[in-house]
């Protein structure tokens, strides 16, 4: 099939640069718009010279071969310009018939070097814009750009495709819920590639359920609000078209909860992406819309040099009563890019539908961008013969006008990219399809190959128009920035010294600090009180007799409760021997009596420390709540009550089983719990305390500088996280004492056991006497550590005489097995105790001790720029790599020594803008500076190259 020849536009150019006014009148049926092409019913300027095309782009719209596919250009048919007939020996409607033209002109083909240069100019102009649009500098300057508007269902997704030339989703819910940005880029990589970034503008600040009300004027996008700076994140890279629809959908999952890091919907790699339903994540989504960003910047052959946006459709109704604000939002959206002075509108409205109905044309009117607006008509294969006339008057810009006028589109749905296109220009020559042959005069403005030629150029032409002045605004917005810098709070002339020699004292101050003897003075108390708890908290137990009164033993005292017989024994009494007519009462012959206390001492037992575990110090410490743990956990009868469930049928009475004793004793360790826990947080506190003071004394003097809050911080997220490991730890020593019964040292066991064993007896053998009247009922009960020579002696001979008068305890196995478990509760109580101190000690304050502080700080401080870094990369590009280390460090540097976080937010938001100023400025540069610029008198695109400072770039670097 012949290829279609391209008709171009062309404007004259004023002596100032700016076009000129069109000489020829337009027809008096047409009205004129000298905004767009004509129609066939308009004038045609006449095509100036090569001269004059090669002098300026801006005076010829002229695609270069660059802007077509390229193949073998041996094989390739020229592309010639469609020429009107000459009449009186000049173009139809030229302005300069009279002025000689160069008639060879017309035969050259769009392979001529002159346009190709164009082509080359116009890539890098665009591709200029793409970068300025994505480092976000439209607030120092409005960039030219493209914004695709129109209503739902006109058939933008199909259109994007086409342009994009990538088959992107066109199913509900993609693209609906946020802008896109789209930004294509000839690559002369042979690969195609696409990376999918948010951009971020916005904060997510919910206040409860939005209402219709809540969008207003000052608040268009609740509960969106505008943050001071753009933050990027890239999301993902692909390199198979085939995943785009995925990705898309996925990010804008991500941008709809911005709580949550952006990587978990990353898909294949992010643990939302890869463990929930798509639809599950797009309905549970944080927000319902968002004016922040998608972008894609797709890279590949072939592609035109072009970035434009894509907004969601307008409509009328929401599918849920509660979602009735987004209409308004979406619709704020709107018209908040289309009241943007530079931005080329494009308007797309499907030909099914009536145009008089279209909301967005609403909306553009509403903002006076009529002439800024390109009308494109999409599903034209939809088109009723009914309504032919209409969009008829519409292509003669006799309805709806718009400056640009309009371009018409078609394609079907369900078909790939390639055969979308094919049958496109199929359709429009009547090959396929009932495109009416009276659109045929319009035929240089059907399908996307055109309209994508057309709006590539209207995008560079009016960046070259306003390229002197975003220059001039981007750079002075960098001299603003200078000067606010110079005006913040001074920083330390040396800011790298000062802040690593304020660290090395902090740090070598934290090594010593848990060596010093008042910290370990403390600790040691600390340790002694753990340990006096564990052992304090060993199971009292309660011997009383069932039938008579209780002898409760602990450590340091004894209680003896008795029901005691209906009169008090005479003195006399206690010499009496019982004879078988007069036995004592039994509990159930005589009312209750007030129980009587008696101290008792007990011997050979680990005492607490004097210092601490007696009066106020014991009353008031740190484990004072758990002093009564084991009191009265112990009784005889109820040892003898499991003893019986626990026998077998046919067992000796007096053979306890030994799951009676493992139980007990597990039990009883099982107290530790708690404090366990009190000792874990108050050797963290001890911890802090001296760590703190530490800090005071090493950074003190820059209490006011973010140094020190941010060494606060970090050191307490260091302390919380090695304590936490600590922790665990002893979590584990715990849970290993309290699993099974566990004894190595059976020495001690055997010594605790009997211990135990004689304070049981000699306690149940004074019980025992007392009720029978055989020792006096005032008998004292001591420690044997604290009576007398002749006292010990003197109860002894009573035991001995008297004992064997009322026989053997009917309890002895019972007081056994309490000697058992409370003669391995002091063998492992030794046991943990010693075990966790030592833990804490090899553990714990080693780590404090060791480099990993060191290793945290550097990395929470960012001393050493980003982790991570490639070591291929680094040696690739040494120097580069060294200088953004650098940049990062000093950075940080100054962070740290910034008096205040007000003050640090905006010294580092100021410096994050000139950092994308300087960016923006670099690749102005570039453009003006590249090759196809020319060196010759004459060049393309003549916007003039201030040369605002020849010394910018190094004032940067030094601010830098």
């Amino acid at each position: 099939m012949a290829r279609r020849a391209i008709k171009r536009e062309h404007k004259e150019i004023s002596p100032s640069g700016s076009p000129a006014s069109m000489s020829a009148p337009a027809p008096a049926s047409v009205p004129s718009n000298t905004m767009g092409p004509p129609s066939r019913k308009r004038a045609r300027e006449e095509f100036p010279d090569a001269q004059s095309i090669a002098a300026s782009f801006i005076r010829s719209h002229a695609p270069s071969a660059e802007t077509r596919p390229r193949g073998n250009e041996e094989d390739q048919e020229p592309m010639l310009l469609e020429m009107r007939a000459r009449q009186g020996g000049s173009m139809i409607g030229s302005p300069q018939s009279s002025q000689n033209v160069d008639t060879s002109f017309t035969h050259q083909s769009f392979a001529h070097p002159t346009f190709t240069d164009i082509g080359v100019k116009l890539r890098e102009f665009n591709n200029t814009i793409g970068n300025l649009q994505q480092l976000g500098v439209s607030h120092v300057a409005e960039l030219p750009e493209l914004v695709l508007v129109g209503d739902q269902s006109a058939g933008k997704s199909s259109l994007m495709s086409g342009l994009a030339r990538v088959d992107l989703p066109r199913s509900a819910g993609v693209g609906t819920r946020c802008p896109l940005h789209i930004r294509l880029i000839n690559s002369s990589n042979a690969h195609w590639s696409c990376t999918v970034a948010l951009q971020l503008d916005y904060d997510f600040e919910p206040k409860g359920k939005i209402k219709k009300s809540d969008v207003t004027a000052t608040n268009q996008f609740p509960p969106w609000v505008k943050k001071s700076h753009r933050d990027i994140k890239i999301f993902k890279t692909i390199f198979d078209p085939s995943e785009i629809e995925e990705v898309l959908r996925w990010a804008q999952v991500a941008i709809l909860n911005p709580n949550n890091d952006h990587e978990l919907y990353i898909p294949g790699d992010g643990a939302v992406a890869k463990g929930k339903d798509l639809a599950d994540a797009t309905r549970s989504a944080a927000a319902q819309f968002s004016p922040n960003i998608i972008s894609l910047e797709i890279k590949g052959p072939e592609l035109p040099g072009l970035s434009f946006y894509d907004l969601p459709g307008v409509f009328l109704s929401p599918d849920q009563e509660e979602d009735e604000y987004i209409v308004k939002v979406v619709r704020n959206l709107t018209r908040h890019y289309i009241k943007r002075e530079h931005a080329i509108i494009m308007w797309a409205l499907p030909m099914n539908a009536d145009p008089e109905n279209s909301i967005s044309l609403g909306i553009i009117r509403e903002a006076k961008a009529a002439q800024r607006t390109i009308g494109i008509m999409t599903k034209a294969d939809k088109l009723a013969p009914e309504n032919e006339a209409q969009w008829l008057a519409m292509f003669r810009d006799e309805k709806q006008s718009v400056g640009h006028g309009f371009f018409a589109t078609s394609r079907p749905p369900g078909e790939s990219l390639e055969n979308v296109g094919k049958w496109e220009e199929l359709f429009f020559t009547h090959e396929v399809g009932s495109w009416p042959a009276e659109f045929d005069e319009f035929k240089e403005r059907c399908g996307v190959d055109l309209l994508g030629e057309y709006i590539s150029v209207q995008l560079g032409d009016a960046f070259a128009q306003s390229l002197p002045s975003i220059k001039g605004k981007v750079y002075g917005r960098l001299k603003e920035i200078e000067r606010q810098l110079a005006d913040l709070p001074g920083i330390p002339t040396n800011v790298e010294h000062e802040v690593k020699k304020s660290l090395y004292q902090f740090l070598g101050r934290m090594k010593t600090a848990i060596k010093d003897s008042e910290f370990s003075s403390e600790w040691n108390l600390l340790n002694n009180q753990f340990r006096d708890i564990i052992l304090k908290i060993k199971p009292t137990c309660i011997v009383k007799d069932p039938d008579a009164q209780t002898i409760d033993l602990s450590d340091g005292d004894t209680e003896v409760s008795a029901v005691t017989p209906s009169r008090r024994p005479r003195p006399s009494d206690s010499t009496m021997r019982p004879t078988p007519s007069k036995r004592p009462r039994q509990d159930n012959e005589a009312p209750a009596t007030p129980v009587k206390q008696e101290s008792f001492s007990t011997s050979g037992l680990f005492r607490a420390s004097p210092a601490i575990s007696t009066g106020a110090a014991e009353a008031n410490g740190p484990f004072a709540r758990f002093r009564n743990l084991g009191r009265l956990t112990v009784n005889i009868r109820d040892i003898r009550m499991q003893v019986r469930k626990k026998q077998r049928p046919g067992m000796p009475r007096d053979l306890v089983p030994d799951e009676v004793r493992e139980t007990m004793c597990l039990d009883a360790v099982r107290k530790w719990q708690g404090p366990l826990e009190t000792y874990i947080d108050k050797t963290a506190e001890l911890l802090e305390t001296v760590t703190n003071q530490a800090l005071e004394e090493s950074l003190g003097v820059l209490r006011r500088r973010l140094i020190f809050k941010e060494c606060q911080t970090y050191l307490k997220q260091f302390i919380d996280q090695i304590v936490s490991d600590q922790r665990a730890r002893l979590s584990e020593m715990y849970n290993s004492e309290t699993y099974q019964i566990y004894i190595m040292n059976e020495d001690a066991f055997t010594r605790y056991k009997k211990q135990e064993l004689d304070q049981l007896r000699r306690a149940r053998a004074i019980f025992r006497l007392k009720a029978v009247a055989l020792i006096e009922w005032g008998y004292e009960i001591k420690r044997l550590e604290d009576m007398s020579e002749d006292e010990r002696n003197k109860e002894h001979r009573i035991l001995t005489q008297q004992l064997p008068k009322i026989g053997i305890d009917p309890f002895e196995t019972e007081i056994e097995v309490a000697a058992f478990v409370r003669g391995y509760y002091n063998t492992a109580a030794t046991r943990f105790v010693e075990g966790v101190t030592m833990n804490v000690n090899s553990n714990l304050f080693r780590i404090m001790g060791s480099s990993d502080l060191d290793i945290f700080m550097d990395q929470q401080l960012g001393l050493f720029g980003q982790a991570g870094q490639s070591p291929f990369s680094y040696l690739k590009n040494l120097r580069t790599f060294a200088k953004k280390r650098a940049l990062i460090a000093s950075n940080v540097y100054i962070h740290l020594m910034e008096e205040d976080e007000k003050t640090a937010n905006l010294r580092q938001q100021l410096r994050g803008e000139m950092d994308k100023l300087s960016q923006a400025m670099s690749s102005i540069n570039s453009l003006e500076n590249s090759p196809a610029s020319g060196s010759s008198s004459e060049t393309i695109f003549p916007a003039p190259v201030i040369d605002l400072d020849d010394n910018l770039d190094d004032s940067l670097d030094e601010d830098i």
